[in-house]
């Protein structure tokens, strides 16, 4: 009984810690431009990186579609301009997700068996964003257009084998607080430990900024959203460049790039935690669907194809250190747990020594 107790505390207290931080962090969601206004990302060269409904901050960086690595160094708020300086080319790396969650400290998950999947969980903390040419308005008071990406992406994953835990649990209106109201979601979804989590939204942007064409087929690219006020960022960071590098070789162009911007987006809640831009609200629905079920494949080959199978031969080290954790972790609940039993840390320091005085004895 008491062992529930202790594991029940264990409980309530992350999820205070998690609330706590998220009250705590009410000036860092990520921000968003009333629809129809944009910002423009420029390069010092004067040409177009970006366009987005997204508010950009200076030190906000970007990862263009050629992965080169941007900042932006200043912003006019009255032209939605955005400065930015170089800061380097990068080569992109694929960071195993088992490698990943290492690095965190966290519990590295066995391998599957052949052909088997494991769970993605996917859901939308802006309901209402919809596309003006297919659902005739950019917002819809309840489940937007959005919630048919997120169901073409969650149909796509199935049709891979993969198990989805798909929300659509409303966090109304489309506002700042639509983060703080997802973070209860995010919580629920993290507690059936999926291997990972997708916060699927569409940007705001004028038609060309992500409209392509993939053989005889228009699509949207797919964007990723970082938020740089998060203690994973080196991880996020890893994670989402190694996504990028996969989309990459299988179908170039899909991913538009990465945005690392001012906020955090519920992704201090687990390292495998991305936002997704699926095209903006003036593309056609029908275009991000299949953008975003194209994704699915690159999803699909990151934790259940080929990079998962290459990992798989550094696992028993990893494993060994896995185990070592999960040791430690109980060793600590075991004396926490002494420590109630016999009525705090006096009663345990004196007992301890009455002990180990026996022992001498004899």
């Amino acid at each position: 009984m008491m062992t529930k107790h202790v594991s029940l505390l264990l409980v309530c207290t992350c999820l205070l810690l998690a609330f706590s931080s998220a009250s705590a962090s009410e000036d860092i969601w990520g921000e968003s431009l009333p629809v129809g206004e944009y910002f423009t990302l420029l390069d010092p060269e004067g040409e177009v990186l970006m366009e987005t409904g997204r508010q950009i901050y200076p030190q906000d960086q970007y990862l263009s579609a050629e992965n080169i690595l941007y900042e932006v160094v200043e912003v006019d708020e009255q032209s939605r301009v955005a400065q930015t300086k170089l800061i380097e080319e990068v080569k992109l790396e694929i960071f195993s997700w088992n490698s990943l969650r290492q690095e965190l400290g966290l519990t590295v998950i066995e391998a599957a068996e052949e052909g088997t999947r494991g769970k993605i969980a996917l859901y939308h903390t802006h309901n209402a964003e919809s596309y003006v040419p297919t659902d005739g308005t950019d917002s819809i008071n309840g489940k937007g257009g959005i919630h048919h990406v997120g169901r073409a992406f969650a149909n796509a994953l199935d049709d891979l084998g993969i198990e989805v835990d798909y929300s659509e649990q409303l966090h109304l209106p489309h506002d700042r607080g639509a983060y703080r109201r997802s973070r209860e979601t995010v919580l629920e979804l993290l507690s059936d430990n999926p291997d990972a989590i997708f916060d699927v939204h569409r940007d705001a942007a004028p038609q060309s900024a992500y409209a392509i064409q993939l053989g005889d087929e228009w699509i949207t690219q797919v964007h990723f959203v970082v938020g740089r006020q998060n203690q994973n960022l080196g991880v996020n960071r890893k994670y989402a460049q190694s996504l990028k590098a996969i989309a990459d070789e299988m179908y170039p162009g899909l991913v538009k790039g990465i945005f690392y911007g001012r906020g955090n987006y519920n992704q201090d809640l687990s390292p495998l935690s991305l936002l997704l831009e699926a095209g903006a609200h003036t593309n056609s629905r029908p275009a991000a669907e299949r953008g975003i079920s194209l994704f699915a494949e690159v999803v699909d080959h990151y934790f259940y194809g080929p990079v998962a199978e290459a990992a798989g031969t550094d696992q028993g080290g990893i494993a060994k250190r896995s185990i070592f954790g999960v040791l430690a972790f109980t060793g600590t609940l075991a004396i926490v747990i002494y420590v109630l039993n016999v009525g705090g840390f006096g009663p345990a320091r004196d007992r301890l020594r009455a002990l180990f005085g026996r022992r001498r004895l004899k």
